[in-house]
Order: structure tokens, then C-alpha cells, then sequence
């Protein structure tokens, strides 16, 4: 980490293109969401960038979020940044939460839920519309402010440490290193209008009262205090660097990266570990998800106890980041949606229809285009009739095919005997006491054990969609189907179902399901 730039007359434009070498914040290619609120930093960033883009080889687009708590200052912002955004060229990508009741669902503070809806919302912009890097526009006085903000909340090296230049998500910081005053220098300088957010200049939070009334009480007693809290988290960033080789190696061997905002600590490798480095494991694990959130000492500990837990079951909230112990891995994943329980049906006729978050696409394809010999395996020796529902009797062509053995053409995509099903099917979720039969297996059992089996987590299970024909479980979508309603030799009329992520939070669903396959 390298000082502050501090010198108003100084070339910003080649501090930041020098900065951004050293710290590594880009690659050529990289497509880049610009977090913009309209003021002085964020604007200053994205001319910055704009300058940079060309010889960077960068693609940039504007996010902007509304909180919902400022009123018309907070319109016109937006309406600045909109602007702002066309004047460049550039792509723009509004958003807007409701901040107070958030806050008061969680019982947070409305700055803790106005980050968390901005963040959220700036992730999930990047991840729909493919930017690799999110870049925001903190300086070297934002690290002041929060080295004193975590110091009041009794954080360790880590939290006192800062805010870093990059992280593994891919967020970026290029002023992270330029004192505030050469921001409103070089806007000045440049004549770039930029907004002022009046509720900075209220006492009514914490961060507003270090700035307005701690730190010039702390000049009073320390002239050069910013230059001395700059020098600490230097020699924090530096220590923390000499033990990111060994941390490193630790993750290689107890840790796995499952997609965006997915990792997993396999535990009888982590185990093996000494004490200390576990702790560093379980961190970097966290930040992986949850970007610069400092964990407390407690925090850790907590962590700590339930990697060595004798039993899987038990969570933990850091901030937005998730952790979950699931048998003999430890996952972390960010904040998910509130589990769905909206209900819906499918009628019989072929089409694309909306049910429960997610879209099903039904067809009734030929039964000579069945070319999937998965569905079709030899009868085996004593072979039975089986007295399927209705009354019915049907031979299968298999009285039990081994669950390894059945291998669908895609997972999100299934063929069912239409004959053996019943109509409107009903699209849900979850429910404490599903039974179910998979196909391949001797006879029903419990939803939550066959989930077990294929080592689906509890923490996924509220959020898998399920297909039921007369109440019975047809599909869990993207595992298996049911044995009462699979193809045979003797089926006649095809029944295909292709289940499509239809909304933000099913596409994390369904990654999250294929990571966990795949695994």
C-alpha cells in the first residue's frame, strides 16, 4: 500500500493509471460497473475512468441507486447521474429500495440497510449484465473515518487494516489512495459538476459524527493524525501480506470457489490445519463473500466452533454473507431472498408458463424422438408388475435401476410418461414431510433423506421447485424424477418439462444446485 496522494496540484489522471498498475485493479478486457451517486468521489472516478478506458481497453457502464430517503435531493441525483451517463456514452443502470423498511425488518441501522441494498443491487447488476469488476469511489479520508469507526466497535487488525485497493469478487478501489481534498481540487480544476449529499453534513450517524466532530478534536491533540492512522494500516496491509502466501496455500487444500458468491471449507482438510491458520481460513472465506466486512474477534470464534461442531445444522450471519454447516463442509454464500411460497400450476396444453419464481416450458414431443436409453433399461431378470396409482397395473421395463445410473441429457430438462400424469400440475417448494419416490429406488421415502443423499444442503432445500401431479412429487427440479410417472417401454405419449431460472434469485439458485452436482 503505498502513501496517500496528497498534493492538490498533482496529475491525478497519472497517479490513478500508476496506482492501478501497482495494485493490479485491471486487466485489459475488463468490463467495469462504475458505482456513481452523483458526488464528488464517484464522479470524479468515472471521468477518471472514462479517460483511462481507451488505453485500458475498458468497458464501462453507470449503476446509480435510489435509497428512497432523501426526497427530491435524492430525484435529482439521479436524474444528474442519468445524465451524467449519456453525456459519456455510456450505459446506464438505475435501482431504488426501500431503505427504512429494511432497516426496520432487520432491525438495523439505516446506513447498514441502505449499504446492504446498494451493494446487493450493484452485485446483481454485475452479475446479470456480465461486468467482471465493480469499481466505487472511497478515498484515503474514507479509511481514516472507518479505522476510527472500527476502533469504536473494538475491531482486530483486520477490520483496523481498511478497506483494500481489490478484493476476490472483483471489487476495485482507484482512489482508495487520493485524499479528498485533490478530488475536489481536480473537479475544480477540470470544471466537472458534481453533487453534495446534504445528509452528510447532519450528526445524525456515527460515520457523519467522527468526521465532523472526532477527527478535528483528534487535530487539536495531532496535527498529522490522518498520516499517522495511514502509516498504521500500512504496516497492517504489509503483515498481512507476508501471511497471504501461507493462507493461500491453506485454501488449496481445505477450500473451494463454487461461483459468485459461493465457497465451501471441506472440513477434515481444514481440521488439519494449525489452529491459527484455520482462523485465517475462515476469514479469507468470508471475504470472499462479503468483500471488506470486518470479522471481530467473537465473530471468528463463533465461526471456529461451528467448523468443529460434531453436527451440520448451524448458521451464521456476517453482514450479507451466509455461513452454513452442511455435514462435513462448511459453505458460505451471500444473502439469498426470503424462500419462496408462492404456489402455481401447469396446465396439460404445450407452452412457456410462470410459476414459482422460475419458467416451465412443456412440450409433447414424438415417442419415436425418445432416443434417451437412460430411460429405457433392459428388464432384469424377475422382472415384476407394479400396481402404479389409479389402480393400474404397468410392467416397468426396470424393477430398480441403481440411482448412479440415471443420467438425464440435461438437467433442467426432463420427459415423463403423460398418460401416468395428472392435470393442472402444482408447482411449490419445500415442505416439512415431503415424501417422495426417486426414480430407480425400491419405494418412497422422506424428501428431506433423499435430499440428504445427494448431499443437498438444508439451507438450498426451502428454495428447490417441485412439480406434483395429484399431490404426489414428480420432479424436484434439476435432480430426479419420480418413479411413478418415468418413461418405459411401454409408454405411449410424452410429457417434456424444461425448467428455466426466471428471476435474479433463481438463476443463483440454480448455479448454486449446479456447483453443488458438479461437486
Amino acid at each position: 500500500m503505498i502513501p496517500p496522494l496528497r498534493d492538490a496540484a498533482a496529475d491525478l489522471l497519472g497517479w490513478v493509471r500508476g496506482y492501478g498498475r501497482r495494485e493490479k485493479l485491471f486487466s485489459r478486457g475488463d468490463r467495469l460497473l462504475v458505482a456513481v451517486s452523483g458526488g464528488p468521489d464517484s464522479v470524479a472516478l468515472l471521468h477518471l475512468l472514462c479517460r483511462l478506458a481507451p488505453e485500458l481497453d475498458l468497458v464501462l457502464g453507470v449503476a446509480h441507486f435510489h435509497h428512497g430517503l432523501r426526497g427530491e435531493e435524492a430525484e435529482e441525483e439521479a436524474r444528474f447521474t442519468a445524465s451524467l451517463a449519456a453525456s459519456l456514452s455510456l450505459p446506464f443502470h438505475p435501482g431504488e429500495g426501500d431503505t427504512r423498511e429494511l432497516a426496520r425488518r432487520e432491525r438495523i441501522s439505516l446506513q447498514m440497510a441502505a449499504r446492504r441494498l446498494r451493494l446487493q443491487f450493484l452485485r446483481d447488476t454485475c452479475r446479470q449484465l456480465f461486468y467482471n469488476k465493480l469499481a466505487l469511489g472511497h478515498t484515503a479520508d474514507d479509511q481514516v473515518e472507518l479505522f476510527f469507526l472500527r476502533l469504536l466497535r473494538g475491531a482486530g487488525p483486520e477490520g483496523l487494516r481498511g478497506m483494500t485497493p481489490t478484493t476476490p469478487d472483483g471489487l476495485v478501489r482507484p482512489l482508495l489512495g487520493v485524499g479528498k481534498e485533490v478530488v475536489l481540487a481536480w473537479l475544480r480544476r477540470e470544471h466537472l459538476p458534481f453533487r453534495q449529499d446534504s445528509s452528510n453534513l447532519k450528526g445524525d450517524y456515527l460515520r457523519n459524527r467522527v468526521r465532523l466532530d472526532l477527527l478535528p478534536r483528534l487535530l487539536e491533540y495531532n496535527p498529522r493524525v490522518q498520516e499517522a492512522v495511514w502509516r498504521a494500516q500500512t504496516l497492517l496491509y504489509e503483515e498481512e501480506g507476508l501471511l497471504a502466501p501461507l493462507v493461500a496455500e491453506a485454501w488449496k487444500k481445505a477450500g473451494e470457489d463454487l461461483g459468485p458468491g459461493f465457497c465451501r471449507v471441506l472440513l477434515p482438510k481444514f481440521l488439519e490445519l494449525p489452529g491459527a491458520l484455520q482462523k485465517l481460513t475462515l476469514r479469507l472465506a468470508a471475504q470472499k463473500i462479503s468483500g471488506d466486512y470486518p470479522l471481530s474477534a467473537a465473530q471468528v470464534e463463533g465461526l471456529w466452533d461451528l467448523a468443529r461442531a460434531g453436527k451440520s445444522g448451524g448458521r451464521v450471519s456476517l453482514g450479507d454473507c451466509r455461513v452454513a454447516r452442511a455435514g462435513a463442509e462448511l459453505h458460505f454464500f451471500s444473502r439469498l431472498p426470503v424462500p419462496p411460497r408462492e404456489r402455481g400450476t401447469l396446465p396439460s396444453a404445450p407452452g412457456l408458463f410462470e410459476a414459482g419464481g422460475w419458467t416451465w416450458r412443456l412440450s409433447h414431443p414424438d415417442r419415436s424422438s425418445d432416443k434417451s436409453p437412460f430411460l429405457l433399461s433392459p428388464l432384469p431378470p424377475g422382472g415384476e408388475r407394479v400396481r402404479v396409482r389409479g389402480g393400474t397395473e404397468q410392467t416397468y421395463t426396470n424393477a430398480y435401476t441403481p440411482p448412479e445410473t440415471i443420467r438425464p441429457p440435461a438437467p433442467n430438462i426432463v420427459r415423463l410418461d403423460r398418460d401416468l400424469v395428472s392435470f393442472p400440475l402444482e408447482i411449490r417448494h419445500f415442505h416439512p414431510g415431503d415424501r417422495f419416490w426417486p426414480q430407480g429406488a425400491p419405494g418412497s421415502k422422506k424428501l428431506k433423506d433423499f435430499l440428504g443423499d445427494r448431499k443437498i444442503p438444508r439451507w438450498l432445500r426451502p428454495y428447490l421447485p417441485l412439480a406434483l401431479s395429484r399431490g404426489e412429487i414428480v420432479w424436484v427440479g434439476g435432480l430426479r424424477i419420480a418413479e411413478t410417472v418415468k418413461v418405459t417401454g411401454a409408454t405411449r405419449n410424452l410429457l417434456e418439462i424444461e425448467l428455466i431460472p426466471g428471476n435474479l434469485g433463481s438463476r443463483r439458485i440454480w448455479e448454486m444446485l449446479g456447483a453443488l452436482r458438479a461437486g
